[in-house]
């Protein structure tokens, strides 16, 4: 899997020096060369131990449908949904993430023993969807074809740099955007919203407008998620499971009322993939009430900010941070309607909380 930031690294010979155990003085330096700087020397042990060596097995490959806790898994095969769990190879890996293995994974398990199936190979994947807690990856979904975005104009706030904060998530790992302003019957205008939200219209991103109470953009958004591999996420209390509920009512998804505090509460306690009726799949996973970026994505920021990648060719400086730099396109925007002064003050917060 090669996040769409990998586009931009500039691939060749690359040395680097590695700590050994020494017999002779002549053999401290020990160097590796690598030809493609996107594979670490120390991911190769974890890539080879992702296929196993076991003779004599009946793998069949699946696709992981529903995330559980102790490494317990539920696997579609081929129409068959079936409980599985990790290999014990595989669960002392390290994978570099939280969790070895997310909702929608493709994977191949053993299923000689139908009462204890186990996952033996995780495939490769197209994508993945991602956040940081303390600098370690909490992988959240892989191979899916969107993110839906639900926010909700009040209980809880609109809040504007959330949206900039999944979009950029979601650029980097090159996953298209729809982005679903859910609770619009609470407000008496719509003007305002739609004002603020024409930015990310004009960027490109598909915006869809909803209420549950009056089945308001339920229809657009069905179409929209109409033979994709949908995941959908949010601030908690924004109202996926009565969006989820409102287009497939047969779901019938647990939903909870907004706290005392206006803020969310978690309704969703497992990450799960669920199929449409009329054809794809959805992502459904826990509120999160932060999304973040690791530090490694910092020089990535100015790219995958939501509406700052088209500009990436005119600024002087090709790595150009949009900050202090002269002749930097971005800030000459500043303050129109191509980029207003909330954007980049949204990008510019992004930019110190990475940089710590």
């Amino acid at each position: 899997m090669y996040k769409k930031k990998d586009k931009f690294k500039t691939i060749g010979s690359q040395m680097r020096i590695k700590n050994i155990k020494v017999n002779d003085i002549d053999d401290i330096d020990y160097f590796e060369s690598s030809k493609d700087t996107r594979t670490k020397s120390s991911k190769r042990t974890k890539d080879k131990g992702e296929q196993t060596l076991k003779t004599n097995v009946h793998l069949e490959s699946g696709r992981i449908v529903e995330v559980n806790s102790n490494y317990s898994y539920k696997v579609n095969l081929c129409g068959d949904v079936k409980k599985c769990f990790l290999s014990g190879r595989l669960k002392y890996l390290d994978h570099d993430t939280r969790n070895p293995i997310t909702v929608g994974d493709y994977v191949n398990v053993e299923i000689s023993d139908l009462k204890n199936i186990r996952i033996e190979e995780i495939l490769l994947r197209k994508n993945a969807l991602s956040r940081f807690i303390e600098k370690k990856e909490v992988l959240l979904a892989a191979n899916i074809d969107q993110v839906v975005i639900v926010v909700s104009v009040k209980e809880p706030d609109f809040i504007s740099t959330l949206i900039d904060r999944y979009i950029t998530v979601a650029e980097i790992s090159n996953i298209p955007v729809i982005i679903c302003i859910n609770k619009i019957d609470l407000l008496a205008e719509l003007v305002e919203i739609k004002d603020e939200c024409a930015y990310y219209e004009n960027c490109g991103y598909k915006l869809v407008y909803t209420s549950t109470v009056n089945n308001t953009g339920i229809d657009s958004l069905r179409e929209l998620l109409k033979d994709k591999d949908s995941l959908f996420t949010g601030h908690s209390g924004t109202g996926k499971s009565s969006i989820i509920n409102a287009i497939e009512p047969s779901l019938n998804l647990k939903t909870k009322e907004v706290s005392v505090h206006n803020k969310g509460t978690h309704t969703t306690t497992n990450s799960s993939m669920i199929a449409w009726s009329f054809g794809g799949y959805l992502v459904d996973t826990p509120g999160i009430k932060t999304i973040g970026l690791c530090l490694n994505d910092l020089e990535y920021l100015p790219l995958c900010f939501p509406g700052f990648g088209k500009y990436k060719k005119k600024c002087a400086f090709s790595d150009c941070s949009h900050t202090h730099e002269e002749n930097c396109v971005i800030k000459e925007k500043v303050n129109s309607a191509d980029i207003p002064i909330k954007r980049y003050n949204s990008y510019i917060k992004m930019r110190s909380e990475l940089r710590g």
